[in-house]
């Protein structure tokens, strides 16, 4: 088994800890030591906050570490910090029971894919990308890195998927769309044509919010 920390404290830092016991349930591969976060000594659930960034980031230990924050940016920013320490490995974590053509999927790191997800075939992950329950992803879609996909995001085939993007809970994006990068997709919007400008957008059929 390999030591592993959370970066984060919050809700779904506690979701990523229970996303683990379950892969551990199936095949025992991790230690998780707990969150990494400033207030050392704090419980979150069953697991505490056991060092802080600093201590992470400079470490001589080898450890892995996944990223237990809903911010796209932040997710960014941290990363290239902490991916300076060669003694950091960032695994993908993936939830044993989702359904995918692994043969056709490509990951990068540090991808975080919980359970109830359906990722067909042909599909190219970059890192540091947040699946999380239940969302699906179509055939020959590509994905950038630091993206968020919230419960129930519904991808289609041939989707182009920029950076540092956030999709709301239960928004569906329609076949052979383009995504540019820092772009908030809201909950239970529907997106039918490219976004080809950061913002927000919203409704159904998705509209930029000026």
């Amino acid at each position: 088994m390999k030591d592993i920390v959370i970066i984060g404290s919050g809700g779904f830092a506690k979701e990523v800890s229970f996303l683990i016991d379950d892969i551990n349930k199936v095949q025992k591969q991790w230690n998780l030591l707990g969150y990494i976060d400033n207030k050392i000594g704090e419980y979150n659930g069953r697991y505490q906050i056991v060092k802080n960034d600093k201590w992470l980031e400079n470490t001589q230990e080898k450890i892995s570490a996944v990223f237990g924050i809903g911010d796209p940016g932040l997710i960014k920013k941290l990363s290239e910090k902490f991916i300076q320490n060669p003694n950091i490995d960032f695994p993908n974590l993936i939830h044993p029971g989702i359904i995918g053509d692994f043969e056709r999927i490509s990951f990068g790191k540090g991808n975080i894919v919980c359970a109830g997800n359906i990722l067909t075939t042909d599909i190219q992950i970059g890192s540091f990308n947040i699946f999380n329950l239940n969302c699906t992803i179509g055939h020959d879609t590509v994905i950038g890195s630091y993206n968020i996909f919230n419960p129930t995001a519904n991808i289609s085939g041939g989707i182009l998927i920029g950076e540092k993007n956030l999709v709301g809970t239960g928004a569906q994006i329609l076949q052979y769309l383009k995504i540019t990068s820092n772009v908030i997709i809201g909950a239970g919007s529907v997106v039918t044509k490219d976004i080809i400008e950061s913002g927000v957008y919203v409704g159904i059929p998705a509209k930029k919010i000026k």
